[in-house]
């Protein structure tokens, strides 16, 4: 641990040359003017090649494309976390050293009895996070600890951009990765499936790229949010963690949590080491209101007196929420009030008050219903364990009701068969009236049926690269369970005898067969480039088209295979309709049905991607690549329980 005594600026010389060191301390910034929240700044140690140095454990990229796959990913979470939630709020106007202390009581260092008493002992001026996960050599792993609003999340990203900094100089370095935990309590999987599954849902990585990062430990993972998984499942999550932990002994990771979420577990996590962000102190916030001037007097007034207001203020976030709620206003203005949480509860609504207010935002919806709709997507993300909220992550859990599930099932079986019939009429008439008949059996089932499988959960199609024959294999496994009686089905339906009922289905078994073999092989290691608001579902719609039309064809080749002119257009119709609704037509199909019910009941808005980009104009919320975040957690649980 670096000594009081030691010299902020160091030059030392290594074998690759001179490696100078400057610390500049731990600093909370804020700008009163424009009312950004406060966040942690730690510009500190400049990461050499000797700090972190992991040339042994992870594998260098040997092609340019998987240089390329990593750049991506590398991009993206600097475009998402640190430029597009960090940076957005950077102003210089206001600075406050932010304290930290080591608490190594809060972890369990495994095979080592006794540990020397560092717990509660705070860490000299100007040595910040980024200084002691730098100091833990490799495998390092860490745990930040704090109050609620005391910055352990900007502690984390701050952290996050200097490793993404170390990492764009080599990218034969770990990929740090920001994952939020609070998902994982939805299907509660072991950590290495739910980090595929969010590398997926979040980045666009493909599940097979996915998962031969997480395998070779390729990833540095910062995760943010344990206090966020549900209370119920906590306890399992920590487990989760030190389970994969064991199995990834090289994976480097940073845990975040609330101190008294982490205290009431009776597990620990294995890590390495732990700090605890501090609450400021009385000096540090007289000095940040002093800053102000004469826009805050009222404010400054109240605190003198106020014990319960005093408290909130040591909370970064709170503090600066209270720089703008209160900024201009008189004494008799501000409440009077003894409890913490009136004050805290009031502190926010003026805040909400104080955004709807901002000459700089146009008022593109009514108040009143702006706020019906942050409520019920709050209340929401609260009851799903979530915090990013991506559009096309809407699922058939959001319904509150039975009524709306119902809806939604007969809604998706009826708009499927619709579509299906309606494709299959249209082939028909290529043959006058003869295959109307025919072709509307055929897309009816197809189209209905197929919506009635799997309505548990929207699966989006949303790439379509390389092949990839373990994906086409596994896919083809798996789809057994609906195209063989699915064809059978349909083939009951068209032929004359039940020997020909049997063989139709046979052969309409083998196209979608195909057509689903296909579609797997497609979804090869890949990672989209861009991401954009509800991108899975325009993904899944337009990779619906180029199965459908790659599922046409083989239904015509097999056709002209069986020498019968008649099965040609069969074939045509179950292709073309069984290529659309499972190359992503079905998803489309599901998420406009579950759209549409939240719409008319109210809950949401038509547009729903303009009115989250004016919710992040108001500063309510704040966009993650193509998902969005409540600017924090608090905001978040006050919409809530309103």
């Amino acid at each position: 641990m670096t000594n009081n005594k030691e010299s902020a600026n160091r030059n030392i010389n290594i074998r690759t040359g001179n490696y100078n060191e400057s610390i500049e301390g731990d600093y909370i910034q804020g700008d009163l003017i424009h009312g950004s929240v406060i966040y942690v700044n730690k510009s500190l140690f400049q990461i050499s090649d000797f700090l972190g140095r992991r040339a042994s454990d992870v594998a260098k990229p040997s092609t340019q494309e998987e240089y390329r796959q990593r750049k991506v990913l590398l991009n993206k979470v600097k475009n998402y976390w640190i430029e597009g939630v960090l940076e957005k709020s950077l102003h210089t106007r206001v600075m406050i050293e932010l304290g930290l202390e080591e608490r190594l009581d809060a972890v369990e260092h495994l095979g080592i009895e006794e540990l020397p008493d560092k717990s509660g002992q705070a860490l000299p001026t100007g040595v910040g996070v980024t200084d002691v996960f730098n100091r833990m050599g490799e495998g390092r792993t860490l745990l930040i600890l704090g109050e609620p609003g005391a910055g352990k999340t900007t502690t984390l990203l701050t952290l996050t951009k200097h490793l993404i900094t170390r990492t764009e100089e080599d990218l034969s370095r770990p990929i740090p990765v920001v994952f939020n935990l609070s998902s994982w309590a939805t299907k509660r999987e072991n950590i290495a499936d739910w980090l595929v599954q969010e590398l997926n849902r979040q980045y666009k990585v493909s599940k097979s790229l996915g998962k031969t990062w997480i395998k070779e430990q390729q990833l540095l993972l910062t995760l943010d949010g344990l206090d966020e998984v549900k209370s119920e499942y906590r306890e399992a999550c920590v487990q989760a963690l030190n389970q994969f932990m064991q199995k990834h002994g090289q994976t480097e990771i940073i845990v975040c949590s609330r101190i008294q979420d982490y205290k009431a577990l009776s597990t620990r996590l294995q890590l390495q080491g732990a700090i605890c962000v501090q609450s400021l102190t009385d000096e540090q916030i007289n000095q940040y209101l002093n800053s102000a001037g004469n826009q805050l007097e009222a404010l400054r007034t109240l605190l003198e007196k106020d014990t319960a207001l005093q408290e909130l203020a040591k909370s970064p976030l709170t503090l600066s929420v209270m720089t703008l709620a209160y900024k201009g206003k008189l004494v008799e203005d501000l409440p009077q009030i003894d409890s913490i949480e009136e004050h805290r509860r009031h502190l926010f609504n003026t805040y909400i008050e104080t955004m709807f207010s901002r000459k700089e935002a146009k008022q593109k919806y009514p108040k009143e219903q702006t706020m019906r709709w942050l409520i019920w997507l709050a209340k929401r993300l609260s009851q799903t364990s979530q915090t990013m909220f991506l559009i096309e992550g809407l699922q058939p859990t959001w319904f509150q009701t039975k009524t709306q599930k119902i809806l939604y099932r007969i809604g998706s079986f009826l708009i499927g068969g619709l579509f299906g019939g309606l494709i299959g009429a249209l082939i028909g008439f290529i043959d006058q009236s003869k295959f109307v008949q025919l072709s509307l059996q055929i897309g009816l089932p197809i189209g209905g049926l197929s919506l009635l499988w799997q309505m548990t959960e929207i699966k989006t199609v949303e790439t379509l690269k390389l092949w990839s024959w373990q994906e086409a294999k596994k896919l083809l496994i798996n789809g057994l369970v609906v195209t063989l009686p699915l064809g059978l089905i349909v083939g009951l339906l068209n032929g004359k005898d039940l020997g020909l009922k049997v063989f139709l289905g046979v052969i309409y078994w083998l196209i979608a067969e195909l057509i689903l073999g296909l579609l797997g092989g497609l979804r090869g290691p890949e990672i989209e480039r861009k991401t954009s608001p509800n991108q899975g579902i325009s993904n899944s719609g337009r990779n619906a088209l180029i199965i459908g039309g790659i599922g046409g064809l083989i239904g015509i080749l097999i056709g002209l295979l069986s020498g019968k002119p008649n099965w040609v257009l069969l074939g045509l119709d179950f292709g073309l309709i069984f290529g659309l609704i499972f190359g992503g037509g079905k998803a489309c199909i599901q998420h406009f049905t579950l759209r549409f019910i939240l719409y008319s009941k109210g809950y949401i808005p038509k547009n729903y991607a303009h009115f989250l980009d004016y919710g992040t104009e108001r500063i309510f919320l704040q966009t993650v690549g193509g998902g969005y975040i409540f600017v924090h957690r608090m905001l978040l649980e006050h919409f809530a329980q309103m």
